[in-house]
């Protein structure tokens, strides 16, 4: 059984002819999947042991040829001291002029070159010798391997040597640049000297042998485990001193998060790894070596290592997709054969909505869809009789609707009754007639603007005008009113018919409850993408006032004392977002300020909205 949060949430919302094919892969896939995965994993452990082993003693011949290496640069450093030349030179007097300086650093000079590289087969090594109480040494640079210790007593490396250390690995040295600028690292031990004839004299000079880290790096790459794997040697502090990449060399080497924990933070002699190196898998081994304090790494990409496994791989992937391509082929013919039926349904429903009642299904198995498809037929047949007698009804509703428009007054004969009615009163001279009915023309031709819901400020600031100015003849010049309208925001578009409610609003609750002069202040500001329309009377409302009316606007229960703000709010948001819309706050003195928040936009819908001031 599947559970049940997967079967609502994938099983539930997908066709039968995919569940059926799910059902069937799954039986056949996932018993074969298991035992390949069981086989796989079990080969993959055995090569992996076996690979491991390899390459623990591939990094023991590393150890050991490291070792051997710098023990044979000890051997010669020592045949070295206890040569008769250079203890006679430490047992004699200083020479007294330049000539015997020169001669004594001569002999010295033959004596390191008499131990030829060839004494150390493959691995280069450079032999350098300083002695004590020879500041006259740096007189005669020509000659290169023979110089004083007062030369390089100020030198780290010479600083880091323990006192009386026989033989010393110092680690890694930076030599001079190479000629195309670049810096050249060597390998530097040291061995401190002492007159053997005279052991009154504590301290006489030191001979060092530098290995260039190429030479190290030859040794690695002969005895790495696979053509493709890298080697790296860390010291103590975890940099590298020979890796396959001199830029590489001297840096801290824990910057690969997966060697960190294996390699420089371990102290175990040998430990290995997976992980992806430079988005490479990769097996990552390490060796202590504990005389040296180092410590040899070496990153082995997997498909060097697993050639065997990676083609034993290839062939269980291969056979688990030909199973799957001859599995999915039986399931579909069997899911066909089962779903036919339910996908002819489908088809025959998916039609267009005025072709849905035409629908017929022909169906010749007999089986059980064979009495689907009957009832189904009949009830099309049904609901096309009932949409029939349902459309006939419509249409007589709204031929009587059309008729009663057609009934009402025709606004062009508003508009010249008015008209008749300017000239007279202007023929009586009666100007104030003459205005208001001037003005509640406009008011009424604005108000039916064509048509249109959505309009220019300009057409509602124009229309509001005309209500005011009626509202001042009406209330005898009680009422004042100034407008603040820059230009530049009159092109912007807003809903019809939403400044008269809020002005019939104050007048009546504000004005009239104060029984002294109102004024009212229209005013259009632009805030970013925000256009605020504020309403601002001088009356009677107060802060309990404004709480009254923002829980009427938030209300869901229809008022007819609220009907006109309520109506403002709602064909705003309706038009607009809810985002937009009309709240009001309490001004300093006193009185009310209702705003409108509408979008700042000069069309709706891609629509540009026409001027109708004709």
């Amino acid at each position: 059984m599947w559970p049940r949060p997967l079967k609502q949430l994938f099983l539930n919302n997908i066709s039968i002819k995919n569940r059926l094919l799910i059902y069937f892969l799954s039986l056949v896939l996932i018993p074969s999947t298991i035992i390949v995965t069981s086989l796989y994993q079990q080969s993959s452990s055995t090569i992996s042991e076996n690979m491991t082993d390899s390459i623990d003693r591939s990094m023991n011949m590393m150890e050991l040829n490291v070792l051997e290496t710098l023990e044979q640069i000890n051997d010669i450093t020592t045949k070295i001291y206890t040569s008769n030349t250079l203890q006679g030179i430490l047992s004699s007097d200083k020479p007294g002029d330049d000539i015997g300086i020169i001669n004594e650093m001569t002999q010295l000079n033959t004596l390191l070159d008499s131990y030829s590289l060839t004494n150390m087969g493959r691995t280069k090594f450079t032999l350098n010798l300083f002695l004590m109480n020879r500041p006259e040494y740096h007189l005669f640079p020509f000659i290169t391997h023979v110089s004083s210790v007062e030369s390089v007593q100020d030198q780290g490396w010479y600083q880091s040597m323990p006192f009386k250390s026989r033989f010393r690995v110092l680690g890694l040295y930076q030599g001079s640049s190479d000629l195309d600028g670049l810096p050249s690292y060597y390998i530097r031990t040291a061995k401190q000297l002492y007159e053997l004839d005279n052991l009154a004299i504590p301290y006489a000079g030191l001979i060092t042998a530098d290995v260039n880290i190429a030479d190290f790096g030859k040794i690695m790459d002969s005895l790495k485990p696979s053509p493709h794997s890298e080697v790296y040697i860390l010291n103590e502090t975890g940099q590298v001193m020979v890796g396959p990449r001199m830029g590489e060399v001297n840096q801290p080497f824990i910057g690969q998060n997966l060697i960190q924990e294996t390699t420089v933070k371990g102290t175990n002699d040998f430990q290995s790894r997976l992980g992806s190196i430079q988005n490479t898998e990769s097996l990552i081994a390490s060796k202590f070596i504990p005389q040296l304090n180092w410590r040899i790494v070496t990153v082995s990409p997997l498909r060097d290592l697993n050639g065997k496994l990676l083609s034993f791989r290839n062939v269980m992937i291969l056979v688990i997709l030909v199973s799957l391509v001859m599995a999915f082929i039986l399931a579909l013919y069997l899911s066909n054969n089962i779903t036919n039926p339910i996908r002819k349904f489908v088809r025959a429903i998916s039609t267009t909505d005025s072709e849905l009642f035409n629908v017929s299904i022909e169906y010749k198995r007999n089986d059980e869809f064979l009495y689907l498809f009957q009832r189904f037929n009949k009830m099309i047949r049904q609901m096309k009789e009932l949409v029939n007698q349902l459309y006939v009804s419509e249409v007589n509703k709204k031929k009587a609707e059309l008729e009663a428009l057609q009934a009402q007054i025709n606004p062009h004969f508003l508009y010249n009754t008015l008209d008749s009615i300017n000239w007279m009163a202007l023929k009586k001279q009666v100007p104030e007639i003459s205005l208001m009915v001037t003005s509640l023309s406009d008011f009424f031709r604005l108000t039916l603007n064509k048509g249109r819901s959505i309009i220019l400020l300009e057409d509602e600031i124009n229309q509001m005008q005309a209500y005011l100015t009626i509202q001042q003849i009406r209330l005898s010049h009680k009422l004042t009113f100034t407008i603040e309208a820059p230009t530049e925001l009159l092109q912007f578009v807003t809903v019809k018919l939403i400044l008269q409610p809020l002005i019939e609003n104050a007048i009546i609750h504000g004005f009239n409850a104060s029984r002294g002069r109102g004024h009212l202040t229209i005013s259009l500001t632009l805030d970013g993408n925000d256009l605020h329309v504020r309403v601002s009377d001088n009356g009677s409302g107060s802060q309990s006032d404004v709480h009254k009316i923002m829980e009427l606007l938030s209300s869901q229960v229809e008022e007819t004392a609220s009907f006109g703000i309520r109506n403002v709010n709602t064909r705003i948001k309706q038009w607009f977002g809810g985002q937009y819309g009309l709240h009001y706050e309490a001004n300093m003195d006193q009185g009310l300020t209702a705003i409108i928040h509408l979008p700042a936009r000069k069309s709706m819908d891609g629509l540009m909205v026409e001027d109708n001031s004709e």
